[in-house]
Parts: C-alpha cells; sequence; structure tokens
C-alpha cells in the first residue's frame, strides 16, 4: 500500500507561489533524496491518480498541465 505525503496549504496561497513550491519539489528531487531517500518515490506522473483527498492548489495543477498531466473530469 502506497503512503501519500501531502503539502497542504491554504487556497488562499499565491498561485505563482503553489506554482514555484510544487515546481521546486519535482525539479530537486535528487537533492531532496540526497538528505531522505524516501524522495525517490517522489513520482511526478502518479500525482493526479488519485492520492488526495483534498483538491490540488491551482498553482500546482498549472506545472502538471505545464508537464502534460491533466485532470480526470469526475
Amino acid at each position: 500500500a502506497d503512503v501519500w505525503n501531502l503539502l497542504i496549504v491554504s487556497d488562499k496561497m499565491n498561485e505563482k507561489l503553489a506554482y514555484d513550491i510544487t515546481k521546486a519539489v519535482f525539479e530537486n528531487k535528487a537533492e531532496l533524496a540526497s538528505v531522505h531517500s524516501e524522495a525517490n518515490n517522489i513520482d511526478l506522473a502518479k500525482q493526479l491518480e488519485g492520492g488526495s483527498p483534498i483538491p490540488f492548489h491551482p498553482g500546482a495543477l498549472k506545472y502538471f498541465a505545464e508537464k502534460g498531466l491533466k485532470q480526470k473530469k469526475k
């Protein structure tokens, strides 16, 4: 079973800041893994597969869309 770690922010957070944080996490995965090996399990491709019980921030969704990930319609 997977155990998801989530970075939770207010929906009022500035969209650019949420985007920049999301980008920093995914584009610095190797550096994060050098500090904690669990970061090796961060997988951009799986972000929209239902591991989050709450909606993603629009800034995070913007980054995901730029990387070709599309949110499934409900």
